[in-house]
């Protein structure tokens, strides 16, 4: 299978996101511990660094034998969320921000064209994962790094206030149904 095809086909999947994003959520999954979780601005940053992750790991994994087995992963996730988004619209209320620092502001740009949908699964957990599973395969000795992108931006998706805890459940979830249901068409 050509590589630039599946990166047709995983673009194309990831749009999905887009009108799935714009319908009301009819469900909140939020739990006592998303209280006591602070609104931390700065991890805004980790946050929107989760776009440059998935590119920088396209690149990494380009001219190696991972590349396809992390498109169809990556595919096959998003098929995953977004039945799940279109059948059970769900979200997260957000918190009035209040700050006038550069993160808050940018927090709030995010707000402005991200609706509160689409929490459960949360895509930055399970795509955040993916790119970690096959960087960590092809690039192994980069494991510090590697956990360290991962944890900040699964941390930014609660401290910014764009999913609650069972987001993150749902996303490594998704993450490993994607994992083993990609297994079955290309084995490592």
């Amino acid at each position: 299978m050509d590589k630039f095809y599946l990166l047709a086909l995983f673009l194309l999947v990831k749009s999905i996101y887009i009108p799935l994003n714009k319908r009301k959520s009819k469900y909140y999954w939020k739990i006592i511990f998303d209280d006591h979780i602070p609104f931390i601005p700065i991890f805004i940053i980790p946050y929107v660094s989760y776009f440059l992750y998935i590119i920088a790991t396209i690149f990494l994994l380009w001219n190696t034998k991972y590349i396809y087995v992390f498109f169809v992963s990556y595919i096959i996730s998003y098929i995953l969320a977004g039945l799940f988004w279109y059948f059970f619209p769900n979200g997260v209320k957000r918190p009035i921000v209040q700050g006038s620092d550069i993160f808050s502001k940018l927090i709030l740009l995010i707000y402005k064209h991200d609706e509160d949908t689409n929490g459960f699964p949360s895509a930055h957990i399970f795509a955040t994962l993916i790119c970690s599973y096959f960087l960590y395969l092809a690039i192994p000795t980069s494991l510090i790094i590697i956990l360290t992108i991962c944890l900040l931006i699964t941390l930014s998706t609660v401290f910014v206030k764009q999913h609650y805890v069972l987001d993150i459940l749902g996303g490594l979830i998704t993450f490993l149904l994607s994992i083993l249901a990609a297994s079955f068409f290309l084995p490592l």
